[in-house]
C-alpha cells in the first residue's frame, strides 16, 4: 500500500472516531480558540446560584430550554413555580469565573403557550460552562423540557415532553401522557399513569409501572419493561428486550438479541437472528424469526411460528390452533392441545399431545418423527415415510402396514368423527409409542 493510501486510510479512521465522539457527547464542538486551556483540562470548577419565584396565577404549561447542563422538575404541594438556577463555570480563577457568572443569566418569559425558562448561552463566544435548572411546580403541571448533555428528571408532573439528546432521562410518578426523545444515555420511567412514547437509540430503556399504552423505539441497547396495563410496542433492532407482567400484550420487533417475555397477554414477535423465551402467555402467540432458538411454555392461546433455521421447544400449549413452519433445526411440542399443523425439513420432530382435540397434520422432509400417543386414545391414524420405516410400538396392532420404498401404516380407521393424525416425512423413521410419563 502506498504512503498516500495509508495516510488517507488513517484520516478516514480519525474522522470516524471524531464523529463517534461527537455523537456520543464525549467531544463538544461548541469551542472557541480561547478555550485551548479548557480542552487540555476542565480547570477549576466554580458554582454560582440564583433563585426565582413565580406566583400565581400560573400559566398552563412550563417550558424549559437548556443546553449542556441539566433540568430537574418536581411536582409538589405548592401554588407557585420556584426556580433554582445553578451555573457551573470552568475557569482558571474565581475572578474570571465570576465575570462569566455575572453575564450568564436565566430568563422567564410568558407566551401564549405558557412560561418559558431559558438562558442567554448563545450570546457567549466562549462557553466553558454548564447550566442547571431545579424547579418546583404544582403536582400534575404540564412541562416541556429541551436539554442536551446532562440529566433531565421529571417527578410528579402531568403531561410531560422531554427532548434530551445525549442526556440521561428519568421520569417518576408522571400523571399524564409522556413523550421522551434521547440517545446514547439511559431512559428510566417509574410509575406513569398515561401513555408513554420513548425514542432512545443507543441508550438503555427501563419502564416499570405504567397504566397507559407504551411505545418504545431503541437500537443497540437493552429494553426492560415490567407491569404495564395496556399494550406495549417495541421496535428495537439489535436490542435485547425483556418484558414481564404485560397484561394487555406486546408487539416486539428486533434483531440479533434475545426476546424474553413472562406473564404477557396476546403477543407478536417479529425478529431476525433473535432467540425467544416466552412463558405464561395468556392469548395467541405469533413468532416470525430466523436462525434462532425458541423456548416456549404455558401458552394459553393459538401458537403460530414461521421462519427458517429455528429450533423450537414448546411445552404446555392450550391452543385452538398450532401452526409451525421451520427448517434445519429440531422441533419439540409437548403437552399440547388443539388443531396442529407442522411443516418442516432437515430436523427431528417430537410430538406429545396432552389430548388430541383437533387434527394433527405433519408434512416433513428429511425429518425423523417421534409421536407420543396419549394412553388409551383411539384416533384415525396414518403415517407415511419414504426410504425409511414406520415403527409402531402400541399394544394394539395397526390395521395396515406396507413397505415398498414407501412405508405406510394406518390404524383406527373406523373411529369416525374423531380428529385424525397424519404424519408424513422422507428418508427418516417415524416412531409411535405411548406418551412418556414424566
Amino acid at each position: 500500500m502506498r504512503a498516500r493510501e495509508v495516510i488517507l486510510a488513517l484520516l478516514i479512521i480519525a474522522a470516524g472516531v471524531l464523529l463517534y465522539q461527537v455523537k456520543t457527547g464525549n467531544l463538544n464542538l461548541d469551542w472557541h480558540p480561547d478555550d485551548f486551556f479548557f480542552t487540555l483540562s476542565r480547570g477549576e470548577e466554580f458554582v454560582f446560584q440564583e433563585t426565582l419565584d413565580i406566583p400565581g396565577p400560573l400559566p398552563r404549561e412550563l417550558q424549559v430550554v437548556n443546553a449542556h447542563g441539566g433540568v430537574i422538575v418536581r411536582g409538589t404541594e405548592t401554588d407557585k413555580i420556584a426556580v433554582v438556577f445553578k451555573k457551573t463555570i470552568y475557569r482558571r480563577s474565581q475572578e474570571a469565573a465570576q465575570k462569566v457568572a455575572d453575564q450568564l443569566k436565566m430568563s422567564a418569559d410568558r407566551t401564549e403557550a405558557g412560561l418559558v425558562l431559558s438562558t442567554n448561552r448563545d450570546t457567549f463566544r466562549r462557553k466553558n460552562f454548564e447550566t442547571f435548572f431545579e424547579i418546583s411546580v404544582p403536582k400534575g403541571f404540564t412541562v416541556k423540557i429541551g436539554n442536551s448533555y446532562g440529566l433531565v428528571k421529571a417527578v410528579g408532573t402531568g403531561t410531560t415532553d422531554i427532548s434530551n439528546p445525549h442526556g440521561q432521562v428519568e421520569a417518576v410518578d408522571v400523571a399524564d401522557r409522556m413523550i421522551i426523545a434521547s440517545s446514547y444515555e439511559d431512559v428510566s420511567i417509574l410509575n406513569a399513569y398515561g401513555a408513554c412514547r420513548v425514542t432512545a437509540p443507543h441508550g438503555k430503556i427501563t419502564v416499570a409501572g405504567v397504566e397507559g399504552a407504551v411505545f418504545l423505539e431503541n437500537s443497540y441497547a437493552d429494553v426492560e419493561i415490567e407491569n404495564v396495563l395496556k399494550k406495549v410496542v417495541v421496535k428495537g433492532p439489535h436490542s435485547k428486550v425483556t418484558g414481564k407482567n404485560l397484561k394487555a400484550g406486546a408487539d416486539v420487533e428486533n434483531s440479533y438479541e434475545p426476546v424474553i417475555l413472562t406473564d404477557v397477554g396476546p403477543t407478536v414477535i417479529r425478529s431476525h437472528h433473535s432467540d425467544v423465551e416466552a412463558k405464561e402467555i395468556d392469548g395467541p402467540l405469533a413468532i416470525t424469526d430466523t436462525y434462532a432458538r425458541l423456548q416456549l411454555g404455558g401458552i394459553r392461546g393459538d401458537l403460530k411460528i414461521e421462519g427458517t433455521n429455528m429450533e423450537v421447544r414448546a411445552e404446555s400449549v392450550a391452543a385452538g390452533a398450532i401452526d409451525i413452519s421451520t427448517s434445519y433445526e429440531n422441533v419439540e411440542v409437548l403437552s399440547f392441545t388443539g388443531r396442529t399443523t407442522i411443516r418442516m425439513s432437515h430436523g427431528d420432530l417430537v410430538l406429545e399431545p396432552e389430548a388430541v382435540t383437533g387434527p394433527i397434520d405433519v408434512q416433513a422432509e428429511y425429518a425423523a418423527i417421534r409421536f407420543g400417543w396419549p394412553a388409551g386414545g383411539r384416533y384415525p391414524f396414518e403415517a407415511r415415510t419414504k426410504n425409511a420405516r414406520v415403527v409402531w410400538n402400541l399394544p394394539e396392532r395397526p390395521a395396515l402396514e406396507e413397505t415398498n420404498g414407501v412405508s405406510l401404516t394406518k390404524a383406527f380407521q373406523d373411529e369416525t368423527g374423531k380428529p385424525s393424525i397424519a404424519l408424513k416425512t422422507t428418508y427418516a423413521d417415524i416412531r409411535i409409542a405411548e406418551k412418556r410419563i414424566l
